[in-house]
């Protein structure tokens, strides 16, 4: 038996050898086989379909080559640095606003400014948080909107400068000199500040927003009207503001309608990731004050996340189109000049 056990072992260790091998190949000719048949399906389906899948084939692959995930936390990084600043302009704007929407709008912002941060704020934490925003809010004060504007154009440039570059990587280009860049970044900036100023009273009151500020002379059936037009407007107006920042993003000047699916596809992104977010906390922390206030904070962190991912697989979207039906002004700048040929 000691004599044979070796060559046994090795004829053993040789069998198991090759059903492995052989256990591969029937998966690789199985994947073969699947591919061959999605490839068929794809070969009887409509040219748009097929436009479609290879469309979205290009804009994955060229999603995790050009390191989204990666570039979008350090966008989010960024972001999430200037929010105390931001909120330093917002509460300062506010007390500029609040007597303007009546008791009604005064008692929906202070729900904003007091109730909603006491959900993850600690108890010493919020003691000085309220003190310092009611301050803020009951003065109006100008001086603390100054600090904060110059803190978050500072800080939330550099999110954008970021954006910017992938926006460049997306479309194989070089990007434009720094100091250019920083300051369409800082353009951009300022830009984002003042629609988010105007825009977050309409988020946080909604269409009640209309009947407090609209005259009394104005009829009901008309506030009715505005009132079901009013969160398509606003989303229309978001729409058109991703779809200006994908065009001033880019070195040159694509037409603007051109970024318009990336915008819709980030929008999409956006909303189903946010209502997905909102829901787990929702689920996940009922009557649990301890994970409110552990899950409050990491939703904001992780919403920023989903936000800048969203914001560049859009911008990946629309240089594939780019790519795949180039403009007058791509096929220009990729042709070679004449001292190159």
């Amino acid at each position: 038996m000691g004599p044979r056990s070796g060559p046994d072992r090795g004829r053993r260790s040789l069998a198991g050898v090759g059903v492995a091998s052989r256990a591969r190949a029937g998966v690789e000719s199985a994947r073969g086989g699947a591919r061959t048949a999605v490839g068929a399906t794809l070969e009887r389906s409509p040219s748009w379909v097929r436009t479609g899948v290879d469309l979205t084939n290009r804009t994955a692959r060229d999603t995790i080559e050009d390191r989204v995930p990666g570039l979008a936390a350090e966008a989010a990084l960024f972001t999430l640095i200037s929010l105390p600043a931001l909120i330093l302009v917002v509460l300062g704007s506010l007390g500029f606003v609040a007597d303007a929407l009546g008791p009604e709008g005064a008692d929906e912002l202070d729900r904003l400014v007091f109730e909603l941060p006491r959900t993850f704020f600690s108890e010493r934490t919020y003691e000085a948080y309220a003190d310092i925003a009611r301050t803020v809010v009951e003065d109006g004060r100008a001086d603390v909107v100054s600090v904060g504007l110059l803190l978050s154009l500072w800080t939330g440039s550099r999110a954008v400068n970021r954006i910017l570059e992938t926006v460049s990587i997306a479309y194989d280009v070089t990007p434009r000199p720094g100091w250019r860049r920083r300051l369409v970044a800082l353009g951009l900036t300022v830009a984002g500040l003042v629609g988010a100023v105007a825009v977050l009273p309409m988020l946080v009151l909604g269409p009640r927003i209309v009947r407090l500020v609209a005259p009394e002379t104005v009829a009901e059936a008309s506030l009715s009207v505005l009132s079901v037009l009013y969160w398509p407007t606003l989303g229309l107006l978001v729409l058109a503001a991703l779809a200006t920042l994908y065009h001033l993003g880019v070195p040159w000047r694509t037409p603007w309608h051109r970024d318009l699916p990336g915008a819709v596809l980030a929008m999409a992104v956006w909303f189903a990731a946010s209502g997905v977010l909102r829901a787990y906390l929702a689920l996940a922390g009922q009557d649990d004050q301890v994970y409110q206030r552990l899950g409050t904070p990491i939703a904001v962190v992780l919403w920023l996340y989903v936000s800048a991912v969203a914001l560049l697989l859009g911008a990946e979207l629309n240089a594939e189109i780019e790519k795949r039906w180039p403009t007058r002004e791509t096929l220009r700048r990729s042709s070679p000049r004449p001292h190159e040929e």
